[in-house]
């Protein structure tokens, strides 16, 4: 029987090369291919961007490698069934829980935003139409932030008035001396008064006027001032038993001084028979505010004659003088008048 022929040993020294060498190839091409898998990434969360290598298909396999917990109100872009491209960027922005306060009601928010204006937009409110808030609208966002938020607008808002009439007097000689009669009732006018009032949170606050309107001039009121003496029985009438003097003329020198003049008596209530210098209440005395008129002063008054500053009073202050007269009638009669007087040397 013949013996098969031997293989040389070299043969099986190749065929143990081979084998080696297709294992260390087999070991390149996946390494090679573990590395050409893997894809950059920009992942941007919150403003905060960073650069990641992922091997992930989708954008949300990439977050849960990547730790970045998404709720449903936060925002991922692109989407995240979208497939994973090497160098896209991936943005989420998480949402706020914020608390807002408007109008008696409380608002609870998912704001994806960074300040206190994006969380009004987020619930429907603009910045920009006269609201105030608090805190600021550029005060950033924090979870469970509380923000209060009030309307604040202009209301124009219109008033009727009455408008005071004024009382004059007018002496009258078929009366008797001292009596008064109404010839003509006052009557109130009206005015329209229009306002800018600004109303915060439904309370309206300050008022400014802005217009005035008269709609309805006032009526004075007319009183009519007797006096005409009565006789005594059997006895002449006379006009005064002690008339007082004329009045003398104007003197030509002298300070002139324009002032509003009151006829006052001692037989007014609350008047005495002496001046608050101790002189006799009479025709002659005025009653003046000595920061103006030093007492002691001479004065000429038209209408009225030589007179001396001998009294003051309360309701007396600056270009205002008091004329005394002898009686109640008389100083009716005078009423109130604007005269200028002279200052004598």
């Amino acid at each position: 029987m013949q013996n098969p022929p031997v293989r040389p040993a070299r043969f099986l020294r190749h065929r143990h090369l081979i084998a080696a060498l297709v294992a260390v190839l087999i070991v390149v091409f996946s390494v090679t291919g573990f590395v050409w898998a893997q894809k950059g990434i920009t992942l941007v969360v919150d403003g905060d961007s960073r650069y990641v290598k992922t091997q992930a298909d989708t954008v949300g396999t990439l977050l849960e490698q990547a730790d970045v917990v998404v709720g449903a109100a936060d925002i991922v872009t692109p989407s995240a069934d979208t497939p994973v491209a090497d160098g896209m960027t991936v943005v989420v922005r998480h949402a706020v829980p914020v608390m807002l306060r408007f109008g008696g009601e409380a608002i609870r928010l998912n704001v994806v935003g960074s300040t206190v204006a994006d969380a009004l937009v987020a619930a429907g409110l603009d910045p920009g139409r006269g609201i105030s808030v608090t805190p600021a609208l550029d005060a950033p966002l924090t979870p469970e932030l509380v923000i209060e938020a009030t309307d604040v607008f202009v209301r124009v808002v219109e008033e009727q008035v009455e408008i005071p009439f004024e009382v004059t007097t007018r002496n009258d000689s078929t009366l008797p001396q001292g009596s008064r009669t109404i010839e003509r009732e006052g009557e109130p006018g009206l005015m329209l008064n229009v306002y800018r009032v600004l109303v915060t949170g439904g309370v309206e606050g300050t008022r400014t006027l802005t217009a005035e309107q008269v709609l309805l001039d006032p009526v004075d009121e007319i009183v009519l001032v007797g006096t005409k003496r009565a006789s005594a029985p059997g006895a002449v009438s006379r006009e005064r038993a002690t008339p007082s003097p004329a009045p003398a003329s104007a003197p030509a020198d002298g300070e002139k001084l324009t002032v509003a003049a009151t006829g006052y008596s001692s037989q007014d209530p609350g008047v005495g028979t002496r001046t608050a210098t101790g002189a006799q209440a009479k025709h002659g005395v005025i009653a003046v505010d000595p920061s103006v008129i030093p007492l002691g002063t001479r004065v000429y008054v038209p209408g009225y004659g030589n007179a001396v500053a001998a009294d003051t009073g309360g309701a007396i202050a600056g270009n205002k003088v008091d004329l005394c007269f002898d009686t109640r009638a008389e100083a009716l009669s005078w009423g109130r008048r604007t005269v200028t007087i002279t200052i004598l040397p």
